[in-house]
C-alpha cells in the first residue's frame, strides 16, 4: 500500500474530521505518564506520541471491566457506536491480537466483544523511546505497529507518516485524502533511523533473549522455582488488572428495580476463589500455584495453542506491582 504523510498543522483537522463519525482516543501527556483521553473538539488537543504506551489499557474500551450483557425479563438489542484508537502502540496492540484469537476465531464467538471490535479502527504509533521496563522485542513484538491496526503512524520532522495496513485503513486516508501528500524519501529515511534506534535501545535494556523452550520449561518446573518467583508477592493482583492481554471473566446477576442485569466482571487467577469448583474444592488453592498459573497461561498453554506468547512485554505488571517482581528475571533464570 502506498505510504502517506500528514503535516504537523493537518493533524487536528483529521481528528476533527474522525470525530465526526464516532469517538476518539488519543495519548495525552499528565504527570510524566501518558494517558488514554477522549478527544474534545472544545478542549486543548495535546497529543503526546513520542512516550511509551499509555498508563490505561486500550482493553479498557474492548473489553471492560464491568459490562451488561443482557437483562431480563427483556433485553435489548445493542447498537455498536464507531469509534477511533489513536497512538496504540505494539504492546497493546498483542492484546487486541489475544483477545481477537480468544474472543472472535474460537466458538462460541462473543458477540459483545465483536460488536465493539467491528467498530473500531486503530491507528497504531512508533515508540520511539522505549523504558527500561520494556520487554516487547522479547516477545516477537518491534515497536512499532504491524499487524492488528488498520493504520501505522510515525512521527517526522514533516508530520506524520502514514502507513495503512489494512482495505479500512487504506479507505479512510482516501476518505480525507486533502489532508495528506505523499511521504518523502527523507521522511521514510527518517522513519527507519528512528525505529532502529528504538530497536537498538529495546537491545540494550534486554541483551538476553528468553530460552527458545521458554514453553516447555514454564511447564515443567518444580514446587521451589514456584515459591521463589513468588516470594515477593503480596497478592495486590495490580500485574493482573493492569495487564492487556489478561481475559478471564466472570457473569453475576443482580436485581435492579424490577429487572436482573448479568453482568460481565474482570476475573483473575490470583483470586483465592479463581479456581474453586462446586463444593468448595480448589485444585489451585496455594498460592504459588496460583502465581504460576499466570506464567503457563503466558508463556505455555497460550503459545502451544496460538504460536504466540500471551504476554505484551509492556512492563505494567513490574511498574504497577506492589513487591517489584520482574517477570523477566523470572524467566531469564532458564
Amino acid at each position: 500500500m502506498k505510504i502517506y504523510l500528514l503535516p504537523s498543522d493537518n493533524l487536528f483537522d483529521f481528528v476533527l474530521k474522525l470525530a465526526e463519525d464516532g469517538s476518539v482516543f488519543y495519548p495525552k501527556l499528565e504527570d510524566r505518564a501518558t494517558h488514554l483521553v477522549r478527544f474534545d473538539k472544545d478542549k486543548k488537543f495535546e497529543p503526546d506520541f513520542t512516550h511509551i504506551r499509555t498508563a490505561e489499557t486500550v482493553k479498557h474500551i474492548l473489553f471492560p471491566s464491568r459490562d451488561v450483557v443482557a437483562t431480563f425479563p427483556k433485553d435489548e438489542k445493542r447498537k455498536g457506536e464507531k469509534q477511533f484508537l489513536l497512538g496504540v502502540k505494539a504492546c497493546d496492540l498483542r492484546g487486541v491480537e489475544v483477545y481477537d484469537r480468544v474472543f472472535l476465531k474460537t466458538d462460541p464467538v462473543d458477540p459483545f466483544y465483536r460488536l465493539k471490535r467491528e467498530n473500531t479502527l486503530i491507528i497504531s504509533a512508533d515508540c520511539p523511546e522505549p523504558d527500561d521496563y520494556c520487554f516487547c522485542n522479547l516477545v516477537g513484538l518491534h515497536p512499532y505497529g504491524e499487524t492488528v491496526c488498520d493504520i501505522n503512524i510515525t512521527e517526522v520532522s514533516n508530520g506524520f507518516v502514514f502507513e495503512p495496513v489494512s482495505p479500512q485503513g487504506e479507505k479512510l486516508v482516501q476518505a480525507h485524502a486533502k489532508l495528506f501528500e505523499e511521504a518523502s524519501a527523507d521522511d521514510l529515511k527518517e522513519r527507519e533511523k528512528l525505529r532502529r534506534e528504538a530497536q537498538k535501545t529495546l537491545g540494550k535494556v534486554n541483551e538476553k533473549e528468553f530460552s527458545k523452550d521458554l514453553p516447555d520449561r514454564v511447564e515443567s518446573s518444580d514446587r521451589r522455582t514456584m515459591h521463589k518467583a513468588r516470594e515477593n508477592c503480596v497478592e495486590c493482583y495490580g500485574c493482573l488488572h493492569c495487564c492487556p492481554t489478561c481475559y478471564c471473566f466472570l457473569l453475576s446477576d443482580f436485581k435492579k428495580a424490577k429487572t436482573v442485569e448479568r453482568v460481565r466482571t474482570w476475573d483473575a487467577c490470583y483470586y483465592p476463589a479463581y479456581a474453586r469448583v462446586g463444593g468448595g474444592a480448589n485444585p489451585r488453592s496455594n498460592l504459588d500455584e496460583r502465581f504460576w498459573n499466570r506464567f503457563n497461561c503466558k508463556f505455555n498453554y497460550f503459545h502451544k495453542y496460538e504460536g504466540i506468547y500471551a504476554c505484551a512485554g509492556c512492563g505494567r505488571c513490574y511498574r504497577g506491582c506492589s513487591g517489584k517482581i520482574d517477570i523477566r528475571e523470572i524467566l531469564w533464570q532458564w
